[in-house]
């Protein structure tokens, strides 16, 4: 059976970098955040973090809320697609698997697998 735990929240922006180094002021990190791109990741600690995403890699209208991490992204898929909507689906490369559905309000939640 597919285990999930939360991963991540979004945070959908205008310009990630931007506010990938004000987060980095305001948690207290003590250099600006380094990376640059369309989608930003911050740790949080205890294995959680901060997605800061400009969406200019997203489908049109899908801005996931939260993200569930999985060890099975087959699996968790199957189990989804039983239980609610599937509007992204499942993207698999040697990095990660991934895929986004919808909650019966409408909420747009991903999948994930980060793979070893």
């Amino acid at each position: 059976m597919a285990e999930f735990h939360i991963s991540s929240v979004f945070d959908h922006v205008k310009d990630a970098n931007e506010v990938a180094n004000w987060y980095a002021k305001l948690l207290g990190k003590s250099e600006p955040h380094p990376t640059t791109g369309p989608v930003q990741f911050m740790e949080l600690g205890d294995e959680r973090g901060l997605i800061i995403d400009d969406n200019r890699n997203n489908v049109a209208g899908i801005r996931p809320a939260v993200m569930l991490e999985t060890e099975e992204t087959q699996l968790a898929y199957k189990k989804t697609a039983q239980a609610g909507k599937i509007v992204r689906e499942l993207e698999e490369d040697e990095a990660v698997g991934f895929f986004n559905f919808q909650d019966p309000d409408g909420n747009i939640v991903m999948v994930c697998q980060q793979k070893k």
